[in-house]
C-alpha cells in the first residue's frame, strides 16, 4: 500500500520533468535560432555594405535593366507557354525560367566587371542557401561542416542507413566509399556549400545502388582572382592527401566528382597525382568540364547559338583571364590548367556528361577523344537542348538531369563491381543512349 501511495507523487514528478525538458528545448531551440538569424543578419549587412561600397563605380542603370529583364523574362515564357511553344519540350517552367532569366544582357555582358562580377560575388558570400536547398529536399541529409584539422574548409554530406531503400539488414559487400567533391563557378564563384543539393542528390542516388556506406566530402577551395592557379590545383591535391592519410580511406574508396570549372580541376588533380606517383582514386564524374582555358572569343559559339544555354562566351573568357591572372609567363595549354593538352595515359576510369549545345560542349568532346585516343576508359553522355551543368537543376523539374545523375551512379557502382581491370580493357567511348534522344558519339564524328 505504501508503494501504491507514492505512484501519484512520480508520476507527478515525470510529469515536471518531462514539461522542464520540453521548455529547456524550447529555449535551446529560440536560442539557436536568435543565434542563426543574428548570423544572418551580420553576413546580409556585409554583403548590403559590400554592394553599396561597388555602387559609386557601377553602373547605376544595372539594378533597374535587370528587374526590367527578369520581369520580361517571366512574361515571354509565361506566353510561350501559353501557345505551346516554350524553347525546349524537355524543360519545365522552372527551367526555362532559369535559364532566360540567369542568361546576361548584352550590354551586361560588355560591362562583365562592373555589373555581373560583383553579383556573383554577392551570391558567393551569401552561400547559405546551399544549405537551406539542400535540407529541404532531402529531410534526411546530415551536414557538417569541417573547418580544423583539413587544408580547407570542407562539408561532409551523408544519409543515414535508414533514409535509403536497401533494408537496415543489408550487408556490406565494400569498404566504404568517399566522394571528392570539387565545386564549379569559372575558379572565381560559389562556394563548397551552394552545391549541397546536387551532392546530397548524387550521395542518395551512390547509396541506393552501391553495397557500401557512401559520404562526400564537399571542398571550398581558394578563389581567383585573390588565389590564381595553382592555389586550386594545390588545395585539391591536399584535399585528397588529407583522405588517404588523415582520414585513412585507401585510394580504390575514393571518387572524385566536380562541374565545370570543378570537373576541370578534378581532371588537373588525375594528372598532378598520376605525375607526382600517388595512388589514383577509383573513377572520376565530370559534368560540364572546363578543359581548355585557351580558347578566344572567335573559338566559341555566338551568343544566337546558344539558345538553351545560360552561360556567355564571356563567362569562359574573364574564368580564364582571373584564374592565370597575375602568374607570369603561365601559358594557359598548361595541363594542369587545361586537363585537355595533358598526356592522358594511365587514367582512372572518367564518365563525361554535358549538354549537346551548351558553351562548353566542345571541351567535353574533345577531351573524351583525346582521352580515347591515350587508351583511356571514358564514356560521354551529351543530352540535347541541357544547358550548362544541368544535373544541378533537378530541384527545377528537369528529368533529364534526374537520369545524368542515374547513370552516374550506376556508373560508381559497375567501376566498383568489375574492378578497373575489366573496365580497362574496354579502351572506347561508350554512351549510353538515353530514350533515343541522347547524341551518341559516333554521330559527333561524322
Amino acid at each position: 500500500m505504501k508503494n501504491r501511495r507514492h505512484v501519484p507523487a512520480c508520476q507527478a514528478a515525470v510529469g515536471q520533468l518531462c514539461k522542464l525538458s520540453r521548455l529547456s528545448w524550447r529555449v535551446l531551440l529560440m536560442v539557436a535560432t536568435a543565434h542563426g538569424l543574428g548570423s544572418f543578419a551580420r553576413h546580409a549587412w556585409h554583403c548590403l555594405h559590400t554592394c553599396l561600397a561597388c555602387s559609386t563605380r557601377d553602373i547605376l542603370w544595372a539594378a533597374p535593366l535587370q528587374c526590367w529583364h527578369l520581369t520580361m523574362v517571366f512574361l515571354r515564357v509565361l506566353w510561350g507557354r501559353v501557345r505551346g511553344s516554350p524553347r525546349s519540350p524537355r524543360w519545365s517552367i522552372g527551367v526555362e525560367l532559369f535559364v532566360e532569366g540567369t542568361r546576361p544582357r548584352q550590354v551586361f555582358n560588355r560591362n562583365w566587371e562592373r555589373c555581373i562580377t560583383p553579383a556573383l560575388q554577392m551570391l558567393t558570400q551569401l552561400d547559405y542557401y546551399g544549405e537551406l536547398i539542400a535540407r529541404l529536399f532531402h529531410p534526411g541529409v546530415q551536414l557538417e561542416l569541417n573547418t580544423q584539422g583539413c587544408p580547407r574548409p570542407l562539408t561532409w554530406v551523408w544519409f543515414p542507413d535508414k533514409t535509403t531503400s536497401a533494408p537496415p539488414a543489408a550487408p556490406r559487400l565494400l569498404p566504404d566509399i568517399v566522394l571528392l567533391y570539387l565545386h564549379g563557378g569559372g575558379y572565381w564563384a560559389f562556394t563548397g556549400k551552394s552545391h549541397l543539393e546536387y551532392v546530397a542528390r548524387l550521395v542518395k542516388e551512390l547509396q541506393k545502388g552501391v553495397p557500401a556506406r557512401v559520404k562526400a566530402c564537399v571542398v571550398d577551395t581558394r578563389r581567383a582572382p585573390e588565389h590564381p592557379w595553382p592555389a586550386p590545383v594545390e588545395d585539391a591535391v591536399a584535399c585528397y592527401d588529407w583522405l588517404r592519410n588523415g582520414c585513412n580511406y585507401e585510394a580504390s574508396q575514393i571518387v572524385i566528382a566536380g562541374d565545370s570549372a570543378g570537373g576541370g580541376l578534378c581532371l588537373c588533380l588525375l594528372l598532378a597525382l598520376r605525375d607526382a606517383g600517388k595512388p589514383l582514386p577509383r573513377c572520376a564524374l565530370v559534368v560540364s568540364p572546363f578543359t581548355d582555358l585557351s580558347r578566344t572569343e572567335e573559338e566559341y559559339p555566338m551568343p544566337e547559338a546558344l539558345g538553351t544555354d545560360f552561360l556567355p562566351p564571356e563567362a569562359a573568357l574573364m574564368s580564364g583571364r582571373y584564374y592565370t591572372q597575375g602568374v607570369d609567363g603561365v601559358d594557359p595549354r598548361h595541363p594542369l590548367i587545361s586537363p585537355k593538352y595533358g598526356q592522358l595515359h594511365h587514367l582512372p576510369p572518367v564518365l563525361v556528361q554535358a549538354g549537346e549545345k551548351e558553351l562548353l560542349a566542345r571541351d567535353s568532346v574533345e577531351y573524351a577523344r583525346r582521352l580515347e585516343a591515350y587508351g583511356g576508359s571514358v564514356k560521354l553522355e551529351m543530352y540535347p537542348d541541357m544547358p550548362h551543368i544541368f544535373p544541378m537543376l533537378v530541384p527545377l523539374g528537369l528529368e533529364d538531369g534526374r537520369t545524368a545523375i542515374r547513370r552516374q551512379a550506376k556508373f560508381v557502382a559497375n567501376i566498383l563491381r568489375d574492378g578497373p581491370e575489366k573496365t580497362a580493357q574496354e579502351k572506347v567511348i561508350k554512351v549510353l543512349v538515353h530514350d533515343r534522344r541522347t547524341q551518341s558519339f559516333e554521330d559527333l564524328r561524322r
